[in-house]
C-alpha cells in the first residue's frame, strides 16, 4: 500500500480511503494490516452484556411458548472448495468428518457449498437458520473442527436466536471465528443483540 500527500488530505492506493484531513494519527491507525485490528481483543466475548429489550418487529418472531430459539433445522454449510496450503482439498475432508460426526440428528442439516470466500482460512464451515444468527468459521481441520461443529449447532438449537454464549464454543471455534451475521428479519434501533 502506498500513501501520498495530495492537498486536502492523505491518499492510498488501495480500496480503503483514508478521509481528507486526517491525522498522523488515523493515518497510522488506518494503515495497520488487515485482520489485525479484528485479532485485538479477541479474547473478549463480543456477546458480553450487549442485550437490548426487543423490537415490536422482533416480538412478531418470538414463537407463542415465548421462546426465541431458531426454528426449523440448523444447516452447516461447508465449503468444499477449500484447498489446503499445500494446495490438497480441505473442505471435502471436513465434510465427511462434519457428516460423520452429526450421527443421526434429523434437525441439523449438513450440506456441501461450493465457495464461502475465506479462502486463506480453508477450511471454512458456516452455521446459520431461517431466523437466527449465521456464524462462519475458518482454519478448521476435520479432526477437532467437526465435532467443535457438531455441538456449536446443538447449543445454536437450544439459544435465543442461535446466539450461543461465546464461552460455550470450542476454543477451535473462538479461534476460527470469521463473521457472526444477524438474522434477517431482525433489526434493532442500537444495532444489540437482543435480550
Amino acid at each position: 500500500m502506498v500513501l501520498w500527500r495530495r492537498r486536502g488530505g492523505v491518499h492510498r492506493t488501495d480500496s480503503r480511503a483514508v478521509a481528507h484531513r486526517s491525522s498522523p494519527r488515523a493515518i497510522r491507525q488506518s494503515s495497520k494490516p488487515q485482520g489485525v485490528a479484528e485479532s485485538q481483543g479477541m479474547d473478549r466475548s463480543p456477546d458480553h452484556d450487549h442485550t437490548t429489550a426487543p423490537t415490536a418487529e422482533l416480538q412478531t418472531d418470538i414463537t407463542t411458548d415465548g421462546s426465541t430459539r431458531p426454528a426449523g433445522p440448523v444447516v452447516i454449510s461447508v465449503c468444499i472448495s477449500c484447498k489446503a496450503a499445500d494446495g490438497s482439498n480441505a473442505g471435502a475432508p471436513m465434510l465427511d468428518a462434519i457428516r460423520a460426526a452429526q450421527g443421526g440428528a434429523a434437525d441439523l442439516r449438513v450440506r456441501p457449498v461450493q465457495c464461502l470466500s475465506v479462502c486463506k482460512r480453508a477450511a471454512t464451515v458456516a452455521v446459520s437458520s431461517a431466523d437466527g444468527y449465521s456464524f462462519v468459521f475458518g482454519d478448521l481441520v476435520p479432526e477437532t473442527g467437526a465435532d467443535a461443529i457438531i455441538g456449536f449447532a446443538a447449543a445454536y438449537q437450544h439459544s435465543d436466536y442461535g446466539l450461543v454464549p461465546w464461552r460455550q464454543r470450542a476454543d477451535v471455534l473462538r479461534k476460527g471465528m470469521v463473521a457472526r451475521l444477524p438474522p434477517l428479519r431482525w433489526s434493532p434501533d442500537d444495532g444489540r443483540a437482543p435480550s
